[in-house]
């Protein structure tokens, strides 16, 4: 299994509700009437967001964003023969209809989900994407980023008792379809987080996971650049889901 992903800026003219309705009905829908080679498609619907670190210029062209799609295949060679369908070229036109398309963020990458500690279902997704330090190579900062995360976890006083759930997503080796999204020039990310809180606490919990991360980082040694790093607190809307058999079209997750 493998997931395409995409963080969207809403088009110019748009409000973000505007823009949370047209994708989860009209463009949603376009996906469902003909869902190709793909098995499962979720919408993140971001509220809230911070971009970038204090002081920083890079937070003057950090780009926010209004959603992240995630789109499940078997495999790359599945995903592939569903862009060939020309129905593919119809949902990818219809971008232009909600999308500030050149600022997209797109990847390919892997699903893992590690245990934690007091799992629950989590009303609130929190969206990490950080880029690796420079001189540190894709495959070291997925192992420091790995080791802080197992050591505040670890950690029983900290914030492991607030984290419901939790996904590693590494990408891999294959074609992003930046061109299918209309990106052009976004820097890029070798993997990306997914947690999941209790609606009430859900940013001060992350906080202190993120504070706990980042001192982890400052003892044992910086893996990520702060300047090109968000997060994104959002709630999933299900288009369809045929891994588990949820068909009926859009679902948003309290």
């Amino acid at each position: 299994m493998i997931k395409l992903v995409a963080a969207i800026r809403r088009r110019p003219d748009m409000t973000h509700s505007e823009y949370a309705d047209y994708i989860r009905d009209v463009h949603g829908g376009l996906a469902l009437a003909k869902k190709l080679t793909l098995r499962k498609y979720v919408q993140n619907h971001v509220f809230d967001s911070a971009y970038g670190a204090t002081g920083d210029i890079e937070y003057q062209v950090t780009w926010p964003r209004d959603s992240v799609t995630e789109l499940y295949y078997d495999d790359v060679e599945s995903m592939m023969r569903g862009f060939e369908d020309p129905h593919s070229a119809v949902v990818a036109a219809d971008g232009a209809n909600f999308s500030d398309m050149p600022s997209a963020v797109s990847l390919l990458v892997e699903e893992h989900r590690p245990e934690v500690p007091n799992p629950g279902p989590g009303a609130v997704k929190v969206l990490l994407f950080m880029e690796a330090a420079e001189g540190v190579t894709p495959q070291e900062f997925r192992g420091r980023w790995r080791q802080a995360h197992d050591d505040v976890l670890a950690d029983a006083s900290g914030p492991a008792g607030t984290l419901r759930g939790y996904q590693w997503n590494t990408a891999v080796a294959g074609d992003a379809r930046g061109e299918h999204f209309g990106s052009s020039g976004q820097p890029s990310y070798e993997a990306y987080a997914a947690l999941w809180f209790d609606e009430a606490e859900a940013l001060p919990a992350f906080r202190a996971y993120h504070t706990a991360l980042t001192a982890h980082a400052e003892k044992r040694g910086p893996f990520h650049q702060p300047s090109r790093s968000f997060f994104l607190l959002s709630r999933e809307v299900v288009i369809f889901d045929d891994l588990t058999g949820n068909t009926s079209g859009p679902k948003e997750h309290a």
